[in-house]
């Protein structure tokens, strides 16, 4: 068997990069004035490929691997393993060509990957939160594209925002079942005794939370409860980053991204709950603390980790992951604080610089670890 069809964490994290970097490329061709753009709104275009297609294609390497370490289960690989990459990038050939294509074709290109993930993910039996996710995932792609079509009325930014809402809920429950064995590496890494203690009560108050403006944001976006309900979010987010406060194995690189990514959760939504409660605030910018700054950071966290891991490396992680995590980390930085500070420098500092910084960052991380992926495992073992 070709050796990148061994696990699903190869095909996925290889082409995930490039995906990456072409869902940010038209961004500063249009703010510049130097083109015409896809069929669809750029912001409508940016915001799909970035959930439905970059972050979900990560969310389909972890799982892939993922499940079969916790069920025992055999993973999907070879031909299953095929399609389901080619069903990912078809969806994105389909938006990359959407000027170009009909909408119902661009949907029908799209809608199948999400659909196809949850049946390979429900072979498992288990844990049943991520499968109730990735239906979610599915269901919030599916109102895009009706939504687009007049099928339905919903908007299709609000349809972007339930994925991102969701992308949240799962890097949270995903971050829970991560944590405890990446910081315990960090502890020995440290010469600290190895023993962690993550109160379940904390990760369940910041899902359920999470799950709530989910709902809220769907149903009743600009209603005062719906801003509550983002600052409950932002506090119990902040309250859950408590438990990683153990010394010098916090600045470890298995564990400080999924800190950070925690803080841009607090800060999105707390901007976002400020925000619906009538603080003069960029609302898409607060939407990017959360997909370009947590989420991004969780994804580049994770794919670093189940690269090392499966292709039979131990901890620690690379010194390069810093390099991945500072760009994308710097980028968010710029995409928030230049839409309050600075509106008018949009176009270059905003926009064009971020896009760059984010590309950077992908293209750094894939020239670390792409040889890991398309190598046999360090340790002889299969996958």
């Amino acid at each position: 068997m070709n050796i990148v069809l061994a696990h699903g964490f190869r095909p996925f994290f290889l082409l995930l990069p490039l995906a990456a970097i072409a869902a940010v490329l038209p961004l500063p061709v249009l703010w510049l004035g130097w083109g015409d753009g896809t069929a669809l709104p750029a912001g409508l275009w940016h915001g799909h490929e970035q959930i439905f297609g970059v972050l979900s294609g990560a969310l389909a390497g972890f799982l892939l691997t993922a499940l079969p370490s916790w069920t025992g289960k055999e993973p999907v690989t070879g031909r299953a393993l095929t399609l389901l990459v080619g069903l990912w990038l078809l969806g994105r050939i389909g938006f990359w060509l959407d000027a170009a294509l009909p909408p119902p074709v661009v949907a029908a290109l799209d809608l199948g990957f999400l659909p196809a993930l949850l049946l390979a993910a429900l072979r498992h039996g288990r844990p049943w939160e991520f499968f109730v996710a990735i239906a979610l995932l599915a269901a919030a792609n599916a109102g895009f594209h009706l939504g687009r079509l007049g099928v339905i009325a919903l908007a299709p930014d609000r349809a972007l925002h339930a994925g991102l809402d969701r992308i949240q809920n799962l890097n949270a429950i995903a971050t829970g079942r991560i944590l405890p064995v990446t910081l315990r590496a960090a502890l020995v890494e440290t010469g600290q005794p190895p023993q962690v203690r993550l109160a379940p009560g904390r990760r369940h108050l910041a899902t359920v939370t999470l799950a709530l403006f989910a709902i809220a944001d769907l149903t009743a976006p600009a209603h005062a409860v719906t801003g509550w309900i983002a600052l409950a979010a932002a506090c119990a987010q902040a309250d859950r980053m408590v438990e990683l406060h153990h010394g010098r194995a916090l600045l470890r690189p298995q564990v400080l991204p999924f800190y950070l990514a925690q803080g841009w959760m607090v800060v999105g939504l707390g901007g976002l709950g400020l925000g619906i409660l009538g603080a003069a605030l960029d609302a898409i910018a607060w939407r990017h603390a959360l997909g370009l700054g947590a989420a991004t950071l969780v994804a580049l966290a994770v794919m670093s980790i189940v690269s090392l891991r499966h292709s039979g490396r131990p901890f620690p992680l690379p010194a390069a992951s810093w390099t991945a995590f500072a760009l994308v980390t710097l980028a968010a930085l710029l995409r928030v604080a230049v839409a309050h500070w600075a509106p008018q420098a949009m176009p270059v500092w905003g926009v064009t610089l971020p896009a760059l910084l984010w590309a950077a960052g992908f293209l750094a991380w894939l020239r670390r670890f792409g040889p890991w992926l398309l190598a046999p495992r360090a340790d002889g073992q299969p996958g």
